[in-house]
């Protein structure tokens, strides 16, 4: 007889999240005048989302700069959230007292 823990079975139809991805690089034309001509347009995507950057320099120097941004920004995306608890205004606890307390006159 064979049995299987519920655990391995909620984990393994779990589509791992999509990640972004290096999708182009492109010539671009330079953001001003006088600013060189060795610009180019690289997008970044995941699904539908797609982001736009310039860089200056070769194509083999902007992939491989993209390529580490598209590490890093997956890296985050990965990385486990981290609960953070923040508290605006005042606390709810009493602050202690930095007098004596008085004494019953009993």
């Amino acid at each position: 007889m064979h049995t299987t823990k519920p655990e391995a079975n909620r984990t393994a139809n779990v589509a791992p999240p999509e990640v972004y991805r290096l999708v182009s690089i492109e010539r671009g034309s330079a953001p001003a005048p006088d600013v060189g001509d060795d610009w180019l347009v690289y997008r970044i995507a995941r699904g539908t989302n797609v982001l736009t950057g310039y860089r200056r320099g070769t194509r083999a120097r902007v992939t491989f700069d993209v390529e580490r941004i598209v590490e890093a920004i997956n890296e985050r995306l990965l990385m486990r959230p981290r609960r953070v608890h923040i508290q605006l205004g005042r606390s709810s606890q009493p602050k202690p007292s930095s007098q004596a307390p008085e004494k019953d006159p009993a």
